[in-house]
Order: C-alpha cells, then structure tokens, then sequence
C-alpha cells in the first residue's frame, strides 16, 4: 500500500510532455526510432516532418564484443534498424545538420542534434555522445554528461508512455534520482543549448542545440495506464 500511495503522489505532481525529440524502442524487427512527443505517442510520418532528416539518423548498437554500425530504413512513422546483435546493451542514434534562420538581414545558422539512446538495464555505463543520460547501476538513479563531463544544475524531465511528465534538475555532479513505480516504458529528455560557434563538416554555425532522450523498459511494477493510441498528424 506504501508502493501504492507513493505512485499515486507521483502522478498527482505531474503534467504532459509537450517536446518533439527522437526516440528509440525495440520491437520483433529490431529497433524503431521515432520522432514526435512520446508521452502522447505522437509520431511524425513520411510524407512529413520525417523527410527532414537528411541524411537519415545513424545508430550504433554497443554490447560486450563493442559497438556495430545500423542501417537506418525510413519507414511511414519511424526509421527502423535492423540487426542488432543479441546482448546489446545499449542502442544509440542521431542526427545532426545546420540549419538556417533569417531575421531582417540578420543570417544564423544552429546546428541541431537530436540523440536517442535506448538502454536493456540500469548497469552503470560511460557517455557515448555529446549530451548523453546514462543509469548509475541502481534503478531510478540516472547522471547527464555533456562533453564527456557531468552537467549540474540540468533540467530534466521523465514521461510515462501513458503521457505523463515529472521534471527534474541534476544536482551538483549530474546525477538526478526518480521513482519508477508502473511497468512499462519510460523516456528521460534533456535539451541543451551551448552558443559556441564552429562548423559541422564544411557547414559553419553560430551555436549548437541539442535534444537527447533516454528509453528504457521497467518490467515490475504497477500496471500502467492505457498508452494513448498512436497520432501521426497530417502535415
């Protein structure tokens, strides 16, 4: 009943995402990546906002022979990777291009990154990419890098695949702490914007902003409300 009351508490202090971002699940063919609000399972299709990803997102699978390349497949509502081997641990994918906004005479260029990392189990692993969250090895306990170094102070927030938002902030060493009590399939989101200028391959930009999820299934718990049934707008 403590467990029970302790959901019920969580949920009370909660809201709906309402953030686009890239994420990964696993299904029978191997991994999908989608691109949409996962609390409201919002995925953009093709034709649509999908077909601005070019080049497609790459992924890697990582596991303990080390990390293998994924092709990536578009499909109507996601990009689909194939072939992962058994006992990967860990899924990443990305994309990232420079794009270009005008205002008056004014010109600037961002460079957008959107990263997905899908995870079997909460073991502690090290950063894989730029704005990366990784488990601490206890459930519920999580660290966010960026560039390789803990990111304190970072806003967080962790969706229910049933659509419900708790926002979080790491502490001083990255690291952030939340109660996972329904089965099912959670994702933590990060954003981060970093006014650097550089260049992305022979693309200059003005400043980066990145967009990183988290996904990972919890196979013990209370039984989740109904997931939402899947929206695919028509743009």
């Amino acid at each position: 009943m403590r467990f029970v009351a302790a959901a019920l508490l969580w949920l009370s202090l909660t809201g709906t995402a309402s953030a686009h971002a890239l994420w990964l699940e696993p299904d029978a063919a191997g991994y999908q990546l989608y691109f949409g609000e996962f609390g409201d399972n919002l995925r953009e299709g093709s034709p649509g906002l999908l077909d601005r990803f070019e080049p497609l997102p790459a992924a890697k699978a990582f596991g303990a022979s080390g990390d293998m390349a994924l092709k990536a497949e578009k499909k109507p509502t996601s990009f689909q990777f194939a072939g992962v081997p058994e006992g990967a641990g860990s899924v990443v994918a990305e994309q990232a291009r420079v794009t270009e906004r005008k205002q008056n005479d004014k010109v600037t260029r961002t460079l957008g990154r959107y990263s997905a990392r899908y995870i079997a189990d909460f073991s502690e692993r090290p950063p894989l990419i730029p704005l990366d969250i990784v488990p601490t090895g206890k459930p519920g306990s999580f660290k966010v890098f960026y560039d390789g170094k803990p990111l304190p102070k970072a806003k967080v927030e962790v969706v229910t695949e049933f659509g419900w938002t708790k926002e979080l902030k790491t502490d001083e060493g990255g690291v952030f702490a939340v109660e996972l009590p329904w089965k099912g399939t959670y994702a933590v989101e990060v954003a981060l914007v970093d006014n650097t200028p550089g260049t992305h391959g022979s693309a200059p930009y003005d400043g980066m902003r990145y967009v990183t999820t988290l996904t990972f299934k919890v196979p013990d718990g209370l039984a989740a409300p109904a997931r939402p049934p899947v929206v695919t707008p028509k743009r």
